[in-house]
């Protein structure tokens, strides 16, 4: 049995906990170092008992409480090769292992999935211990074939669901900053996370979290709707046939 669960997900910073009967692993560190200490303990998770620390990519939203975590847990830290060196010289890191394809965590197989983003190199991750699996995949800009079969193994995953592209094409932001969200290295949108949704509709997957939810261009209300439509023209029913749950900034009260 494998359980996920959002600690901090949205545009100021991302961590998740992915637990077995044996093990706690952190997949990224990108918010506040002791409100991550804080979310853990109200969990009942020690954080000197995080067997690993799993990074996604090096954007601060992903790695910005590392240095402090490191400094005050020696947990190994494994992030994709590309950037694995940047990560272990800006975040103070001392040993980060770096990740090529899939890998093993004790009782976990991880495989990896490589996003489309504009960084060194950005990882989706899968776990499985030979029963159940999970995943989690965001900061990625396309939504492809490849990415419904990296997830469709997966009880349970974690989908981007970043923006909404009215808001983003509306909004304040500077014109460069507009077209890169809306890229193929940038992040999904609502709709095109409806539409791996709709691909995984006869899949393994029945539980899912919709993460990375921008502050200034998405609304929970919005993303949750909008997936929630997806199923309704499928026939299915939200609560019944599939979970969904919008992962939040600061307080998550979900584990799946």
């Amino acid at each position: 049995m494998i359980k996920i669960t959002p600690l901090f997900s949205g545009s100021r910073g991302n961590s998740t906990l992915i637990q077995t009967p044996t093990q706690n692993v952190l997949l990224d560190l990108g918010y506040g170092f002791r409100a991550t200490v804080s979310k853990l303990k109200s969990l009942n998770v020690d954080p000197c008992g995080i067997s690993a620390v799993v990074i996604t990519h090096e954007h601060s939203d992903h790695v910005s409480a590392l240095p402090c975590w490191t400094k005050n847990f020696h947990t190994k830290v494994f992030a994709p090769k590309q950037c694995a060196d940047y990560i272990a010289q800006t975040c103070l890191c001392g040993n980060v292992v770096p990740v090529e394809d899939s890998f093993d965590l004790q009782d976990l197989r991880v495989d990896v999935y490589r996003c489309s983003h504009d960084a060194r190199a950005c990882f989706g991750y899968r776990f499985a211990d030979g029963k159940t699996s999970v995943a989690s995949v965001t900061d990625t800009g396309e939504a492809t074939m490849r990415l419904v079969k990296f997830l469709a193994p997966c009880e349970k995953i974690v989908l981007e669901s970043n923006h909404d592209v009215q808001m983003v094409q509306n909004g304040s932001y500077p014109h460069l900053l507009k077209r890169r969200i809306l890229s193929g290295l940038g992040h999904l949108s609502n709709e095109q996370a409806g539409k791996i949704l709709e691909r995984l509709a006869d899949s393994n997957v029945k539980s899912v979290i919709l993460g990375h939810l921008s502050q200034q261009n998405n609304t929970k209300r919005l993303a949750y709707e909008s997936a929630q439509a997806v199923y309704r023209s499928l026939g299915m029913e939200v609560g019944k046939d599939v979970i969904l749950y919008v992962a939040d900034q600061d307080n998550n009260e979900v584990t799946l």
